[in-house]
């Protein structure tokens, strides 16, 4: 008998720890799935963009987002939050899925485009993210930190390779956003310093190509 009333006491233990359990994973994952909508609507709203997104959180352990042409959602998966530091790396992630669903939004004829040349639009979305980002007030040198850590220096078919996008990231913020270089709350950051160790030949290449553009529109002007 005694053993019995063990067994039960045991299958109630159990029972009440794997509930307990359930409820702390089901209450972060409703933290995260908050964050990413609130963050999400912020970029919207910050930028006035008068279509409907809207935002989902995943648990997935692949490290990736994407933007969904089939309703206009974002989705965000779970093992892409450990490569996160804070809420501009996200914003990175975020605007650059919202900039797809603003192509998606264009109708059949731009989703073909977007399919035929796939690298063109990635290129288009990483650079509006970027105004998306500085708009809703974060720092988009945090784009470069976030891709810099998670973005393996691949060339599929459908992206860029990815020291490619790094560097034309980092001339678009050059070109229109110089304060946030000059002052730049990443400058003892980990992951940008190891971007400016591996692009210091593209930065150089970035800063005499705009040298000679600036010199040119000069003499034009004179």
């Amino acid at each position: 008998m005694k053993k019995i009333i063990f067994a039960l006491l045991m299958f109630l233990f159990v029972s009440n720890s794997v509930a307990f359990a359930y409820d702390i994973d089901l209450m972060k994952e409703g933290q995260y799935q908050k964050k990413v909508m609130e963050m999400g609507f912020g970029i919207l709203n910050a930028n006035r963009i008068d279509k409907r997104v809207v935002f989902r959180y995943e648990k997935n352990k692949q490290a990736n987002a994407f933007a969904a042409g089939s309703d206009k959602s974002v989705i965000v998966l779970s093992g892409l939050l450990p490569y996160m530091d804070d809420d501009s790396e996200l914003a990175g992630i975020l605007s650059h899925e919202i900039a797809h669903n603003m192509d998606y939004y264009e109708g059949f004829w731009r989703t073909m485009a977007m399919a035929w040349s796939p690298r063109k639009y990635e290129e288009k979305a990483d650079k509006k993210a970027i105004d998306y980002m500085v708009k809703s007030g974060y720092d988009p040198v945090a784009f470069i930190v976030i891709m810099n850590k998670f973005a393996g220096q691949s060339q599929c078919g459908s992206h860029p390779l990815t020291s490619k996008r790094l560097a034309y990231l980092y001339e678009y913020i050059y070109q229109k956003y110089p304060a946030y270089l000059a002052e730049n709350q990443y400058k003892t950051n980990l992951y940008y310093q190891n971007f400016l160790l591996t692009s210091k030949k593209d930065r150089e290449k970035i800063r005499d190509r705009n040298l000679i553009n600036v010199s040119n529109k000069t003499k034009k002007s004179s």
